[in-house]
């Protein structure tokens, strides 16, 4: 049996134009993240790395790649860089700038409407991502709701995780991040794209889980779960 690590299964290693599996849309519902891709019938890896596969049917490849490639669908950290007519610009650590319209902000008014400026922090979702086109990004769902995306407020850090771990924690039942819940209170936004939005009621304190995070660069989760209290209490006493 494959072995799996907070819910996701870890199934092999792969290389670029491995036979991931065969796929029939009218039998399976599955769905394909990053490094794979589906033609006829027919899901390949797109890149090497792990294969991983989540309780929800996601299938991906987990690489430790060190540029962010944009996929349609996944949740980024960026940062606005200028606004061009009713577009902002915006950096989500990929080869090509994000844009943003104004009407994809939930309840959008010209009266009412978000402003923003060159370095404020916004949280979204990738509505278009392919090589032909420009990272498209929007802030609300099919319901025009924001589903806890948007600009993100004042007072909070942000900080960059290699991607591999930036998806390890992505999943808010992450039992490190339970962890350190059960020691402070604090908000976290986990992009795809590697960086990190945190806030806690003290800068001491986001400092603190910001180095339990990091930790993961250098060691294994379950090495960083049997330390976390000790990472803490060091931090915090200091």
């Amino acid at each position: 049996m494959a072995p799996k690590l907070d819910g996701v299964e870890v199934l092999r290693i792969v290389l670029p134009g491995d036979e991931v599996l065969q796929f029939n849309p009218d039998e399976q519902c599955i769905f394909i993240g990053p490094g794979l891709r589906w033609q006829e019938n027919v899901i390949c890896a797109t890149r090497s790395g792990v294969l991983k596969k989540t309780s929800k049917n996601l299938y991906y490849v987990d690489t430790r790649q060190k540029r962010y490639i944009p996929h349609k669908k996944e949740f980024v950290v960026g940062t606005v860089q200028k606004k061009m007519g009713n577009n902002y610009i915006i950096d989500i650590g990929g080869s090509e700038q994000a844009t943003i319209s104004d009407l994809v902000f939930e309840n959008f008014s010209k009266k009412t409407g978000k402003k923003m400026k060159p370095g404020d922090l916004i949280f979204g979702q990738l509505l278009v991502a392919n090589k032909d086109m420009e990272p498209e990004l929007v802030c609300i769902d099919v319901f025009n709701s924001s589903v806890g995306i948007g600009s993100l407020p004042d007072g909070g850090i942000v900080f960059t995780l290699p991607l591999h771990v930036a998806r390890l924690i992505a999943n808010p039942q992450n039992s490190l991040l339970l962890i350190i819940a059960r020691r402070l209170k604090y908000t976290i936004l986990v992009g795809f794209n590697g960086r990190v939005w945190l806030k806690a009621r003290r800068q001491r304190e986001m400092v603190a889980i910001m180095n339990c995070l990091k930790m993961l660069e250098v060691m294994t989760l379950e090495e960083v779960e049997a330390n976390v209290h000790r990472f803490l209490d060091s931090l915090l006493l200091h």
